[in-house]
């Protein structure tokens, strides 16, 4: 059924009328972030280059995590080292071109996000940055899909399976057009800002308008609409890290509403509250960060790996290089050498005992 736009606006309508213990389990959260958004500090207290150092390391973390929901393999420590020196015409494999692609968009967001009005041009143009280093995806980005699509999920196995089908592509310019005008159109209305995001992203999620790439995409427009909103935070942590550690509930929160699309029954409580926790766990997340900068800078200068040591021994207490070993398997011992003396080099572990009896302790 193809709807005009006030058959639109009434569709959405009908979405957000929660039931009151989800409405008071929704507005708690989104209490929780405004008080957090109103009282951050973060750039009061913490340098230029500290802030710099923060903003990279939400981006590496951003990239990595928004591609490997989608079964990108590639490592935070390998994107990192990707985009230090990115050379775009050495993209050999798609896992690098979909980074790429991903880091450039999120780079203009970043810097730009001021200047953008939501449109459907605007979204189509931001496709098109995401897949442009990928010449398989040259026929069709940019563009709305001309063939149907199913959204499938992934599982540990590596099996595939059909989540929910998608808005007809006969219908998904009306629906695009629909779903824009409803989130501009309600600007100046009663729903909060968080609650218009949630809605919107959970829309496009299900039209799913284009080929390829609509899970990268609305993870994209919901940092731009974030930061648009003056949740301005975003850029020093990571929401898309989040998502892939709970990637099941994520999946399951969309399914929820979506396997009765276009029914009475669609309805997007679960939904709404995952999308809005995930942005509360970020406001969390920043607030320890923002401590332990504070209280020891050298952790921001310390890569994923390196982080990961120091957890593990702050954990344990005290270990040796071959417990270390253990933990990261993937790791080579002499990397794992450099990682303690690097720690060890900046005060933040202590190197007791000699030679197989070694263990490093947290200072």
């Amino acid at each position: 059924m193809i709807l005009d736009i006030n058959g639109y606006i009434w569709v959405m309508k009908r979405l957000l009328k929660l039931d009151y213990l989800t409405r008071a389990s929704v507005n708690k959260v989104i209490n929780d972030i405004d008080t957090y958004n109103r009282s951050w500090k973060v750039q009061a207290h913490l340098n230029t280059e500290q802030l710099r150092e923060l903003r990279q390391l939400a981006t590496v973390q951003s990239v990595g995590s928004s591609n490997r929901i989608e079964g990108n393999k590639m490592s935070d420590e390998e994107i990192a080292k990707l985009i230090e020196h990115l050379q775009i015409q050495e993209l050999e494999s798609r896992d690098q071109q979909e980074v790429a692609g991903y880091y450039t968009t999120l780079e203009i967001i970043q810097e730009q996000y001021r200047d953008f009005a939501l449109s459907e041009t605007l979204i189509k143009a931001f496709h098109n940055e995401l897949l442009r280093y990928s010449a398989k995806d040259a026929h069709h980005r940019g563009h709305y899909k001309k063939v149907s699509n199913q959204v499938v999920a992934t599982t540990k196995d590596g099996q595939q399976r059909v989540i929910f089908q998608t808005t007809d592509p006969a219908l998904t310019s009306s629906a695009m057009e629909g779903a824009v005008h409803w989130y501009l159109s309600t600007a100046e209305g009663n729903e909060h800002p968080l609650i218009r995001i949630g809605a919107f992203v959970y829309e496009f999620l299900t039209i799913h308008p284009f080929q390829d790439g609509n899970g990268r995409l609305s993870r994209l427009l919901t940092t731009l609409l974030l930061l648009q909103s003056g949740y301005e935070f975003v850029l020093y942590a990571s929401l898309e890290r989040v998502i892939e550690e709970d990637k099941a509930a994520y999946y399951k929160a969309l399914m929820a509403a979506q396997r009765h699309r276009g029914t009475e029954e669609e309805e997007i409580g679960r939904w709404l509250y995952f999308f809005l926790n995930a942005i509360r766990r970020i406001t969390e997340r920043l607030s320890e960060d923002e401590q332990s900068i504070l209280s020891e800078p050298e952790v921001l200068y310390l890569n994923p790996r390196q982080r990961k040591v120091l957890d593990f021994i702050r954990k344990d207490g005290a270990l040796a290089v071959r417990e270390i070993d253990a933990l990261l398997p993937k790791v080579s011992r002499n990397t794992v050498k450099y990682d303690l003396r690097r720690l060890t080099e900046t005060g933040l572990l202590v190197k007791k005992g000699q030679g197989r009896g070694t263990v490093y302790e947290a200072k």
